[in-house]
């Protein structure tokens, strides 16, 4: 019998390739080439399921985008508290090597997505949501505790710290998950209205 082909499997496993290419060597030897390599197909093989380098690049990061999605999916539920917060949020920042190298890959394809619009699109829906993360936290907050916050501007906030804590923890990885986590908890905790805990260096 003719062996039963699982193509999602296999379009899978070549982002997984356009992932490990963008870290080992950046995101400009990046082709549809350098991918066909890394994942040991014929350029023939990887273009029987992408028809460019544009189509394998989008869903490499629509890809990537989904894996953190589902995540904060299983997560979302149990998100009723300051530590179900934290633990919520902290699917979105690179606190272990595997969430590390996700966000160098996504780094890297956000910068990238600033001249190319088929990873445009996926940036600012992927910004989208996240947003709407940030929002649900900030509201969970308010009705948990009981306290008034300015909504859009505690959404900002909460994004723009999560953002560069994944920026800072992805460049500096000595900064550690500790402090980053630290960091995080201490602005959940100003905004319920909790004394914030000393985290010793």
């Amino acid at each position: 019998m003719p062996k039963v082909v699982d193509h999602e499997e296999r379009r899978a496993e070549i982002a997984d390739g356009v992932w490990r290419v963008i870290r080992r060597d950046g995101y400009a030897a990046l082709s549809v080439r350098t991918v066909a390599a890394e994942t040991g197909r014929s350029v023939g093989a990887v273009r029987h399921y992408f028809e460019g380098q544009d189509a394998l690049v989008a869903f490499a990061m629509q890809t990537l985008a989904d894996r953190v999605g589902e995540r904060v999916r299983r997560l979302g539920a149990d998100a009723t508290d300051l530590p179900g917060l934290v633990r919520l949020l902290e699917t979105v920042l690179p606190l272990d090597a595997a969430r590390r190298a996700e966000s160098e890959v996504w780094l890297a394809l956000t910068m990238a997505a600033r001249t190319d619009e088929s990873l445009g699109a996926v940036w600012r829906q992927v910004h989208t949501r996240l947003r709407g993360l940030m929002e649900s936290c900030v509201l969970t907050v308010q009705q948990v505790y009981g306290v008034d916050l300015d909504v859009a501007t505690e959404t900002t906030r909460l994004h723009a710290l999560t953002d560069g804590l994944a920026l800072h923890g992805t460049l500096e990885p000595r900064l550690g998950a500790r402090r980053i986590r630290a960091a995080l908890t201490a602005h959940l905790q100003q905004l319920a209205g909790s004394p914030a805990a000393a985290v010793d260096d």
